[in-house]
Formats: structure tokens, sequence, C-alpha cells
């Protein structure tokens, strides 16, 4: 069987959306930055505002957005992270980067 040949794709960090916009600009495929909560880099958060504007720039270049939701929650947190999730997925942000699992199990996803 021949095997089919891998497609290199880059992927970016991004402190803020300007710097997310240059990496998209000089050819990154995708950019993962912090929304406005449960990022695991308080210096790296971008409101929902900045994410619903960076959405359709990095689209109109073929790129994608992913955002980070990588913290352990606890249970008092997971009602707000359901939250943020649903207001991510509406700016149109492609998937999520998430650390515990717990947010899985809530049944949300981009559909």
């Amino acid at each position: 069987m021949r095997q089919q040949p891998h497609h290199l794709e880059l992927l970016s960090p991004a402190r803020d959306t300007a710097i997310a916009r240059e990496a998209i600009l000089h050819g990154a495929d995708a950019v993962y930055i912090g929304g406005p909560g449960f990022g695991a880099r308080h210096n790296a958060s971008n409101s929902l505002k900045d994410i619903a504007e960076l959405v359709p720039f990095a689209h109109r270049y073929g790129a994608k957005i992913f955002v980070t939701l990588n913290t352990i929650l606890h249970d008092d947190e997971l009602e707000p992270a359901q939250r943020l999730i649903t207001d991510l997925y509406q700016t149109g942000v492609d998937a999520l980067i998430v650390q515990d699992m717990g947010i899985l199990e809530t049944g949300h996803s981009p559909h």
C-alpha cells in the first residue's frame, strides 16, 4: 500500500491579534490565541470583539483561528466556560484547544 504524502501546515502561536495578523501575512496556515478567559497565559488574552475581527481576516487568507482554553476548570467555572465556548464559536473560530476533558463531556460542539 502506498503512503499518502504528508501535507505540512504551519501553526503559529500569537499573544494578541496584531501578532496573529502578522503570522498569517507571513504564511501561517493557522494561529492559536488565548481568549478572554480560561487560558494558561494570562498576558495572552484577547477579547471576543478582537477575535471576531480576526476570524474574517484569517479566513480571507485561507488561515484558521484556534483559541486556547487550556486550564483545568473547577466546577463553578464550567458554566462560564460553556458560555465562552458558545460565544467563541459564534465569532467563527475554527477550533478550540482544550486541556480539561470535562469540557468535552458538556456536549458543546461547533454545530
